[in-house]
């Protein structure tokens, strides 16, 4: 048995009244199960689509078709599905037709694993676990409902959900299970990437996406998701503990903090370049220019994954500026120089990252308080509102063009990254009257 909030009974009261069953479905009844905190419900019953709306004042047709109906209840929102058995799929995606059933056992009989086909009665609480999932839960166990091989086939996302689910809740996927996924692996295809990106996104907001990696390029899913990734899976790490590249990249994103999603993505894209900027000279092996490499690449894999546009390019920038110079022991010009090629967002992220990268090659965090201070200079940087960019300047071109009497040019934009330069080696110089006279110079020596 599981508890159920009396807003959930309220709600199923309306079916019981009307002589139709109505079941709690899905992760509400595998999240309470294992201890953890329930937010959502998602809903299956006996009443058809038409049933469901005669029983309340205010619904929504979302997926009719399919049986899906949502029902507005004391401020609520909940998503209810006529039992239904599913047709053939003929994508690799979505059934071609269902069929509408009163038989929970049915319903629960076409969904994808055994922890997500325990359903409960809302009134009171008890289960029906017709495929051994509690059994699974116990012994942490991800395993299909039925012949893997027919699920896989039916909905080529229940792979990568496979991974997703293990990787989140820590558990093993059972040996037929995860034997079935290498020769489907291709059939991933089918999906469309945005579907494919919200998986990731939610193996990677757990405490270690790296098991998730581990899985995606074992199952042989890796190839068909990001094979960028694959090129690591060749390159060793003699400098660390490590078999491979791929480890690092992997062991980077699980230090890289939980909550940050441009971390997490950067961490595993880092330094996925370097394969393809790998030559030998007579220093020894070196990767010049990886960092501009691994940007173009993770941007092209976020790309190709429908990411969202601002993850992209954040992403992108920070895998491109994370071999930065500077250290706790740099010049204050230099460090105020950093922060404003990177950006003022990005400086102390950037920071986070090194320490990640440092962690993905020792397994602990670093020890070292070289970071530490300049983590704290960089604050100081930015509690200060030290002038970064052009238009933090006490002036700005109109003022060039009516105090030195220019004419709009590409000059004036010259003029004020000269004036920035100075600035950043001495903010005191950041007034009005010092930047006009600085400028005022500057054009009369270097302006034709």
């Amino acid at each position: 048995m599981i508890s159920i909030p009396r807003r959930i009974k309220r709600f199923a009261q309306r079916f019981n009244d009307a002589h139709h069953e109505l079941s709690i479905v899905g992760g509400a009844v595998r999240d309470s199960l294992l201890g953890r905190t329930v937010s959502d419900y998602d809903f299956a019953t006996s009443a058809t689509p038409h049933e469901v709306q005669k029983l309340f004042r205010n619904t929504i047709p979302t997926g009719i078709q399919h049986g899906t109906v949502t029902v507005l209840f004391e401020g609520n929102s909940y998503e209810v599905t006529t039992y239904r058995v599913d047709g053939k799929y003929e994508d690799h995606r979505r059934p071609e037709s269902v069929r509408f059933t009163r038989s929970l056992e049915e319903d629960l009989q076409r969904r994808d694993f055994t922890i997500n086909a325990i359903a409960a009665d809302p009134g009171s609480g008890r289960l029906t676990d017709p495929f051994g999932g509690r059994h699974d839960l116990e012994h942490r166990t991800i395993r299909t409902v039925g012949d893997p091989a027919d699920r896989f086939g039916e909905d080529a996302l229940r792979m990568l959900r496979a991974v997703r689910f293990a990787a989140t809740l820590q558990f093993e996927i059972a040996p037929e299970t995860f034997h079935a996924i290498e020769p489907r692996h291709s059939e991933i295809a089918a999906v469309a990437p945005e579907r494919i990106f919200q998986e990731l996104t939610k193996m990677m907001s757990t405490h270690s996406p790296a098991r998730g990696w581990h899985l995606l390029k074992d199952s042989t899913l890796l190839s068909s998701i990001a094979p960028e990734l694959l090129e690591s899976t060749t390159m060793a790490q003699h400098e660390v503990a490590l078999d491979d590249l791929f480890a690092h990249l992997a062991a980077t994103c699980d230090c890289t903090p939980a909550h940050d999603e441009i971390l997490r993505w950067a961490g595993l894209l880092h330094d996925v370049g370097k394969p393809r900027c790998a030559a030998y000279d007579d220093r020894g092996l070196h990767f010049h220019g990886h960092d501009a490499t691994s940007a173009e690449m993770a941007e092209g894999l976020l790309r190709r994954l429908r990411a969202p546009r601002r993850l992209i390019d954040s992403v992108a920038h920070v895998v491109r500026h994370h071999m930065f110079g500077v250290t706790g022991g740099s010049t204050d010009a230099a460090i105020r120089r950093f922060v404003s090629r990177v950006g003022a967002d990005y400086a102390l992220p950037l920071v986070t990252l090194r320490r990640a990268d440092i962690c993905g090659k020792t397994g602990t965090p670093p020890t070292a308080t070289d970071l530490n201070e300049l983590e704290r200079r960089i604050q100081s940087i930015l509690t200060e509102r030290t002038a970064l960019t052009p238009k933090d300047l006490a002036i700005n071109g109109n003022d060039l063009m009516s105090e030195l009497e220019l004419v709009p040019g590409p000059h004036i934009g010259i003029i004020l990254g000269e004036l920035l330069e100075t600035v950043l080696d001495d903010p005191t110089l950041n007034t009005r009257e010092q930047l006009l006279h600085i400028a005022r110079r500057f054009a009369e020596s270097r302006l034709p």
